[in-house]
């Protein structure tokens, strides 16, 4: 789904004029999906685990 279709998808959802307000929602939602498709390839890209612990070791 691109960026256009999600904002066409979600002026669907909504009865009446669109207010800035409603824009800005739809694009912060828009953003996030994005940056969790993102996230959640960039772990399967490196073979991490969700929910392992990365350790740092240059700390140590």
């Amino acid at each position: 789904m691109t960026e256009i279709e999600f904002l066409d998808y979600c002026k669907a959802q909504v009865s009446g004029a669109l207010k800035d307000e409603d824009i800005v929602l739809m694009l912060t939602a828009w953003g996030k999906i994005k940056y969790t498709l993102g996230y959640n390839q960039a772990l399967r890209d490196n073979d991490i685990e969700p929910n392992q612990s990365v350790r740092d070791t240059d700390l140590n």
